[in-house]
């Protein structure tokens, strides 16, 4: 697809906005007739969903009304609306007529919105039809400057982006920021009209890039849309999703979608996409080796660019025509149609060549002054708008720092806060520790004195009752499963085996006397806790512990989870990230702040901000 033919698709386009403001216009003007306000309502109704058949019939209703009851102002919205459905319609000698008479009437009654919206259209007429960019861009000129008169800001905004995609390039990012406000707008105002365009833009600028899938992405959006307000130039949605599809390999959809666009083209009578249809049909077939029926197409091409007057895609049409002679190895009539292709080459050149020669000179001179008259209020607006911004930008960053920093006393408390808790759970944990270790060194005492004491048992003299119990063996498993989640702990913490990398759960079952699947089962029943929970828990307590000694400051975390059986660091960190809330060097980093501004605990073990 070449720039000329992005730029017609991109004007086809641009005018679903450049008429929305049209309504607040309409009502500047004081009341109206109701049976006229109801048909202009219906008519900026069908312009909006591109029912360009429905819009030439409403707007031929309106102009009779308008003239019976001698409205100027309406009949020139009437004429340009006439005007906009015979341009895309194919009616290029009516369309232009019928604008010509629309700016007559504005004129007449010095209605400088209606010129605005009459000269954006010329432009597109000229962009489209003519393919004549310096006219076009001259037209555009205008409608700014009848704009700025009317104040009118809707219609403003519009004709810089068609100036932006007059002079577009594939490089530049300019006509993709645009398509995404368009979207985002569209999107946050339930705006259906400039959902539909920002989607299509986005879609065409990211099949230029070779982006198919967020291409893809946004013409799905587009067609969502149209199944629910039926849009009539939705042809141009199924040519690029075509084109997307055809990029990606996917000739058979590309066909079916190209069939898709020529059929709904054809329905809506909508001329100006015709040829397009016709063309990406065409291209599909002939990639996928069906040169003949691509032939036939092309031929189609041919008649509806004859049809709708849009010289351009002839060259198009001539060239893939002679590729297909070529491979079906007719010679001569590839040759024919190369010559062909070059003669409306030629012919287009020396038109447009002939007709810039004496428009260039003046239109550049006429466009410097107006631009340069431009610049200097839009630099006066601009500098106006920055000291605005400017205020505003302050005021926000400030509150942004406020609240930055709001953020980050309270994050800090909060890290504090743990480290602290944690802090004081290490020490009475060691504190019970001891006990425990001292009371079972008396334990131990007392059991060797009783020993000593009793060597020999005394008989029994109860005798014992050998019958099973149910209830009693239930006691005798609860009883050998504790002592089993015990000798497990003891294992860890005494002879912490957790350090070791090695270790599985096969080992700890061997060196408690028992099975994985008995093991797996104490550690949920006794601990609630799998079996890596079960060690990683001794892990990170001993990382806590660690991290929380004064006089380990210095070493390295890469020893300290190697030291505690951890395999990479990756675990190390999540884990105890899971387990405390913070990073263990987030943690350190705490713990060492808050030793230098007062002492972590007090001797008591009890926080020392009480």
């Amino acid at each position: 697809m070449g720039r000329t033919t992005r730029h017609m698709i991109l004007f086809l386009f641009v005018t679903l906005f450049i008429y929305k403001g049209t309504g607040n216009v309409y009502a500047q003007g004081g009341n109206n007739d109701q049976s006229t306000g109801s048909l202009w309502e219906q008519c900026e109704r069908a312009r909006s969903l591109c029912h360009y058949d429905t819009l030439q019939a409403l707007s031929s209703r309106l102009l009779e009304t308008s003239r019976e009851d001698d409205n100027s102002r309406d009949e020139a919205y009437a004429l340009f609306y006439q005007g906009l459905a015979q341009l895309f319609t194919g009616q290029k000698a009516e369309s232009l007529h019928s604008l010509n008479e629309a700016g007559n009437r504005a004129e007449e009654i010095e209605n400088d919105s209606v010129l605005a919206l009459v000269m954006n259209a010329m432009g597109i007429y000229h962009a489209m039809t003519e393919n004549n960019n310096y006219v076009a861009q001259r037209y555009f000129f205008k409608s700014l400057e009848y704009a700025e008169k009317a104040h009118y800001e809707q219609v403003k905004g519009r004709i810089y982006g068609n100036l932006l995609i007059l002079t577009h390039a594939d490089n530049d990012t300019t006509g993709l920021d645009n398509a995404i406000k368009i979207y985002d707008y569209g999107k946050k105002n339930g705006d259906f009209e400039q959902t539909f365009m920002g989607a299509y833009y986005l879609a065409m600028y990211y099949n230029m890039r070779g982006e198919n899938a967020r291409s893809e992405q946004y013409l799905h959006e587009s067609l969502s849309l149209y199944d629910r307000y039926q849009y009539d130039d939705v042809a141009s949605v199924y040519t690029l999703y075509s084109k997307v599809k055809a990029d990606v390999g996917d000739l058979a959809t590309a066909a079916s979608h190209a069939q898709k666009a020529i059929e709904l083209a054809q329905r809506y009578h909508q001329a100006v996409l015709l040829p397009d249809a016709y063309l990406q049909y065409a291209t599909v077939l002939h990639e996928m080796g069906k040169y003949k029926e691509s032939n036939d197409v092309a031929q189609q091409a041919l008649q509806a660019v004859e049809e709708s007057s849009i010289r351009t895609k002839s060259v198009a049409c001539y060239e893939l025509i002679a590729k297909n002679c070529q491979r079906l190895g007719l010679k001569d009539q590839a040759m024919e149609y190369l010559e062909r292709a070059n003669r409306a080459m030629d012919t287009l050149s020396s038109i447009n060549m002939e007709r810039l020669r004496h428009e260039q000179v003046i239109l550049n001179d006429i466009n410097q002054k107006e631009q340069e008259a431009l610049v200097r209020k839009q630099q006066m607006a601009d500098q106006r708008r920055l000291n605005i911004v400017l205020v505003i930008t302050l005021l926000v960053l400030a509150g942004l720092f406020a609240v930055i920093w709001a953020n980050y006393r309270r994050r800090n408390r909060l890290y504090k806060n743990i480290v602290r808790q944690n802090a004081h759970a290490v020490q009475k944990h060691d504190e019970m520790q001891a006990r425990i270790n001292k009371l079972e060194e008396v334990n131990a005492q007392l059991t060797e004195q009783h020993q000593a004491l009793s060597s020999t048992p005394a008989p029994s003299t109860t005798a014992i009752d050998d019958t099973p119990s149910r209830t009693g063996s239930l006691v005798d498993d609860d009883r050998r499963a504790q002592e089993l989640y015990e000798r497990a702990c003891q294992l860890m913490e005494k002879e912490r085996l957790f350090t070791d990398p090695q270790l599985n759960r096969e080992r700890l079952a061997e060196l408690l006397d028992t099975n994985r699947t008995y093991l797996s089962k104490i550690l949920k029943e006794k601990g609630g806790m799998t079996y890596l929970q079960f060690v990683n828990s001794y892990r990170i307590n001993e990382a806590i512990r660690q991290l929380s000694d004064p006089t380990l400051e210095q070493s390295p975390l890469k020893q300290i989870w190697r030291d505690l059986g951890f395999n990479s660091p990756v675990t190390f960190y999540k884990q105890f990230q899971q387990a405390v809330g913070i990073t263990p060097s987030v943690y350190r980093k705490q713990f060492m702040e808050m030793r230098t501004e007062a002492p972590l605990l007090s001797p008591e073990g009890e926080d020392s901000e009480g």
